[in-house]
């Protein structure tokens, strides 16, 4: 690795892991997923430890943005605002360095937010069961910090391109908000996309039965990054267990975790190519 992303990585760790506001937030997230995950686990469809685990990444799907957001919003555009950056640039350092450098970072950080949060989902697992499932909980841990890697590819991404807190902040959340919990993908992209492939805005799916789900439905569903998390945790489940029946099709869940990763790399490609071109001085 290169010697200078790397220490640019380790000293934006040190000083972002200092930050009483992260922390502050993970006590949060945790205290508020916990009842959740307790909810969940009072309802009729899971009777073992091992379909808790399985249910775990939906506790996550719609905290790690907002955590993704706290967590790297200001990476770069924070010390372009306070001018620091030409105090950096003055020495041996790229802009490619500086802007993967933080994206290690940040992602670092991330991972050990969220593995702490699952390994306290994990606690409550075996508090009310009696049993773990450590193979299958160890694959889903490993899928909720590669998910947090993909926010913190977006977020550093988007910190990278835009040229102030309020515009990071404001483009990361709309994304959320697309994409989230207000469903507004499914009102707007879901009935574009039916109209595309099928003539009809109302094709009269019912996302409770994914038996009778269409192939374009399933390929679309991946591009939303928090619903294609969702659908790959039932994969993530098969490569533990292959005797398993896993939702979607091989092919489907493959493109599922390509669109993961792209999400990851492509805003951060797209924030870095900007970065390079803007003037510092």
């Amino acid at each position: 690795m290169n010697s200078k992303l790397w220490v640019i990585a380790k000293r934006d760790f040190v000083d972002a892991a200092r930050s009483r506001l992260l922390w502050g937030t993970a006590l949060v997230l945790l205290v508020v997923m916990i009842p959740d995950y307790l909810g969940m686990l009072n309802g009729n469809f899971i009777s073992s430890a091992e379909q808790a685990v399985r249910f775990i990444p939906i506790i996550f799907q719609y905290f790690v943005a907002p955590v993704a957001m706290i967590t790297a919003y200001r990476a770069v555009v924070g010390e372009r605002e306070s001018g620091s950056l030409r105090v950096l640039f003055g020495h041996p350092a790229t802009r490619r360095d500086f802007v993967f450098g933080k994206l290690l970072s940040r992602s670092a950080l991330l991972v050990v937010i969220l593995t702490l949060a699952t390994l306290g989902l994990g606690v409550v697992t075996f508090v009310i069961y009696g049993t773990l499932d450590i193979p299958l909980f160890v694959a889903i841990a490993g899928y909720v910090a590669f998910y947090g890697i993909v926010w913190a590819g977006i977020i550093v991404g988007i910190s990278a391109a835009v040229s102030s807190r309020l515009q990071a902040v404001t483009a990361g959340l709309a994304l959320f908000l697309f994409f989230g919990p207000f469903q507004l993908w499914d009102r707007l992209a879901i009935p574009a996309f039916a109209l595309l492939f099928t003539g009809s805005t109302s094709p009269g799916l019912n996302p409770l039965r994914p038996s009778t789900w269409p192939t374009w439905y399933e390929y679309v569903l991946r591009l939303n990054p928090m619903s294609n998390f969702d659908q790959g945790r039932y994969f993530v489940h098969q490569l533990v267990d292959p005797g398993l029946s896993a939702s979607g099709h091989l092919a489907v869940n493959l493109f599922g975790l390509a669109m993961l990763v792209v999400w990851c790399a492509v805003p951060v490609l797209i924030g870095y190519l900007r970065f390079e071109r803007v003037d510092l001085g």
